[in-house]
């Protein structure tokens, strides 16, 4: 799966929350072209090309105003580096919101 970027994003670029279903039926975020699920351990994934799964390290606290899951990603887009903010719902496994931080 490709991956795009943005050149020159400097703030908070708005939360997208475009859902899709997996190939084994899963719920999946689609984000700048790249494909996210939750984990059965609540970790945050991307999903590549023939639907493999690579688990994405991450720092992350509970909102309890919202009852996410704030995952803070760093991941290298074709011509730079991204970081993303993502809110996941443990509870139901799935991804809310992926904003872009840098």
């Amino acid at each position: 799966m490709g991956m795009r970027s943005s050149a020159g994003v400097s703030e908070l670029a708005p939360a997208a929350n475009e859902t899709r279903m997996t190939a084994d039926g899963g719920e999946g975020f689609e984000f700048d072209g790249m494909l996210f699920v939750v984990t059965e351990s609540n970790e945050v994934a991307e999903v590549l090309d023939g639907g493999a799964v690579r688990v994405l390290g991450s720092e992350s606290f509970f909102d309890a105003g919202t009852g996410t899951r704030e995952h803070f990603v760093d991941m290298q887009g074709t011509t730079e580096a991204m970081l993303l903010l993502m809110s996941v719902h443990e509870d139901e496994r799935r991804i809310v919101s992926i904003r872009r931080l840098s």
